[in-house]
């Protein structure tokens, strides 16, 4: 039996998807004390094997069931467009008082219907630690995964105890939490995540368009910045997919603003305006370096 943090622990969650998050959320649970049981639901059996072989889970399910009930906390941690399905799913087996949270990347999913049904039988804390890889799956899983990182909740119906107890989960951790209008988080993540994932599945594209004889060219010289910048490109295609569609205005709108200025930057270099390119540069390259200043991991 793992051993209990006096100062704050629960008897039992559910994490639904115990992929790269969920397991790497039921680690750090497990490895700060404070849960005494984890289960894990997963339709990828695979998936769900590798949980319980890392020691993320204690017991694992391939489909939603009453064994959900007596959990105080429910973690979503599948792709967001899966969200409202697997709610529907699990509302029925809830008791009361028990927490429906989240770590997904786009708020905007839970409409008021969603709100006002999980409210009849549970609460909605919205939260999104903003943690992960290029890998997926459990058996990439790391328990200090989320350390040093932020924790975005934007909860809108929530019960503020429950707040504060999703809240205080995320810093037991070790991520630094804030608190935003689900608006304000969207379109955020359009322009710090989702947008630097969509330009990099684009250059892999691009690259990869030409010509066979080329294409090994790239291959053999693909070092340095190509291969750092498309680092991401391995992400998850369709946890990926939900994430555009879900946050879809958003990402529109900051695609259009990115193209603007990628065709300044074009007309810059098509009229060899040498000092404005410089100029350019240097203030990007000054607030990287501002960026970086934070100590964002």
């Amino acid at each position: 039996m793992t051993k209990i943090n006096n100062n704050f622990f629960i008897t039992e969650v559910s994490i639904i998807g115990p992929g790269l998050i969920g397991s790497s959320l039921a680690l750090a649970l497990k490895k700060k004390k404070i849960v005494k049981k984890i289960i894990g639901f997963d339709s990828n059996k695979k998936n769900l094997k590798d949980a319980i072989d890392v020691k993320a889970i204690d017991e694992g399910f391939s489909s939603i069931n009453k064994n959900i009930s007596n959990s105080e906390i429910i973690f979503l941690c599948t792709p967001v467009g899966t969200f409202k399905k697997i709610i529907n799913k699990t509302l029925p087996y809830l008791k009361k008082k028990s927490i429906i949270t989240d770590v997904g990347s786009v708020k905007n999913i839970f409409s008021d219907d969603i709100n006002d049904k999980i409210k009849e039988k549970s609460d909605l804390v919205p939260a999104h630690p903003i943690a992960g890889t290029e890998f997926s799956g459990a058996l990439n899983a790391k328990s200090d995964l989320f350390k040093n990182k932020w924790c975005i909740l934007t909860p809108q119906k929530s019960n503020k105890s429950n707040v504060n107890k999703i809240r205080k989960i995320w810093e037991i951790l070790g991520m630094k939490t804030t608190i935003m209008s689900p608006e304000d988080h969207d379109k955020i993540m359009s322009i710090t995540s989702h947008l630097p994932h969509l330009i990099a599945f684009t250059i892999v594209s691009t690259a990869f368009n030409y010509s066979s004889k080329e294409k090994k060219k790239l291959l053999n010289f693909s070092a340095g910045g190509f291969r750092d910048f498309t680092r991401i490109a391995s992400s998850d295609p369709v946890m990926w997919k939900d994430i555009f569609l879900s946050n879809r205005n958003n990402v529109l709108e900051t695609i259009e603003e990115f193209i603007d200025d990628l065709n300044k930057f074009k007309n810059l270099i098509k009229n060899k305006n040498e000092h404005k390119i410089t100029n350019l540069i240097k203030k990007t390259k000054t607030i990287r370096q501002k960026v970086i200043s934070l100590n964002q991991n």
